[in-house]
């Protein structure tokens, strides 16, 4: 039996003005779901031009999505049932920012340069950022490049939502492993610190 060759999707060559093909991760994605009892779903948008990989790890009582798309980058979340009002935003710097913290008194550095340089944190509650971003977290947010953290709580709910925005593509298994320890241990880190039930 000869099997017919998959056409659907092609690659792309040269700039790709934002869209990048998430189609051959797909075993990658199966392998990892398979590995640690998690997950897989293909989802495409109304005009089944968009694939979009979602991925669900379970961890202790907690899930950990991960998602990308052919136009969006890879994400993870976490929600959980908050014990305490907390935000916090923690991003990559660029030039505006580095004007700004000059300026700013309520800026938060966790006390090794090399990562202060390189992210700005904002937060209700500094005594708390300094527990969850371990030295470990801190070197890992730096070798992948991460973009964004973002830890929002819904007061009213009593829910809250930790979001990461890691880069363009979905990269290896490699990584995508080593990202996943790092949500773990910032998971241990907000459970540890009574920020989540």
């Amino acid at each position: 039996m000869v099997k017919e060759k998959d056409t659907s999707k092609k690659s792309i060559k040269g700039p790709s003005f934002g869209y990048t093909d998430n189609y051959p991760k797909r075993e990658m994605w199966q392998e990892i779901a398979k590995e640690l009892n998690g997950e897989f779903k293909v989802k495409h948008n109304s005009g089944n031009e968009i694939e979009i990989h979602n991925v669900l790890i379970p961890y202790k009582k907690w899930s950990i999505e991960i998602s990308v798309s052919d136009t969006r980058p890879l994400k993870f979340q976490i929600s959980f049932l908050a014990s305490q009002d907390f935000k916090l935003t923690l991003s990559l710097k660029d030039f505006f920012d580095s004007i700004f913290e000059k300026f700013s008194k309520s800026k938060i550095e966790l006390g090794w340069k090399e990562f202060d340089k390189h992210y700005l944190i904002k937060s209700n509650r500094s005594d708390l950022v300094k527990k969850i971003f371990t030295k470990d977290i801190q070197k890992s947010l730096l070798k992948y490049n991460v973009y964004s953290v973002l830890y929002h709580t819904n007061s009213s709910a009593r829910t809250a939502e930790l979001t990461s925005v890691i880069q363009r593509g979905a990269g290896n298994k490699e990584l995508i492993y080593a990202l996943l320890e790092m949500h773990k241990s910032l998971i241990d880190n907000l459970e540890r610190g009574k920020i989540v039930r």
